[in-house]
């Protein structure tokens, strides 16, 4: 089970800690972004690849920036994992259910990202007095 602590410490240190990398090997972290993603998706709506390629540059932008992935990528790492379902012909997607999803706390489903990912960057922020500014 991934709590509402883990959850947002990984996602902070992943998506916008330590500069620029690579969209995580590790299944654990995968998740964790994958679960942030399927929060900005309502389950039961159908979405164009236009909207979908909209909502996950947005994604990046706002809530893990530091992840060096397209949104292109993305889409299809979804669709690989059963995060996203696509129709035949690619025009729809929605919410998937993948086949063995991570458990999470249902606190998570209440965090409001943006304003989480924000904080996490006031928090971190180097103070004056720290630098040995004026």
């Amino acid at each position: 089970m991934i709590g509402i602590d883990e959850f947002v410490e990984r996602l902070c240190r992943i998506g916008v800690d330590r500069g620029p990398r690579r969209f995580p090997r590790r299944p654990r972290d995968r998740e964790i972004l994958f679960k942030s993603i399927r929060m900005q998706l309502d389950p039961m709506s159908d979405y164009s690849e236009p909207e979908i390629n909209a909502l996950l540059e947005r994604w990046r932008e706002r809530i893990a920036p530091e992840v060096e992935v397209d949104h292109v990528t993305l889409r299809r790492l979804m669709v690989d994992y059963g995060e996203l379902e696509r129709t035949r012909d690619g025009a729809t997607y929605r919410v998937g259910y993948p086949p063995r999803p991570a458990a999470f706390e249902l606190e998570i489903d209440d965090l409001d990202l943006p304003a989480t990912i924000a904080a996490y960057r006031m928090r971190t922020k180097p103070r004056k007095s720290e630098r040995g500014g004026r």
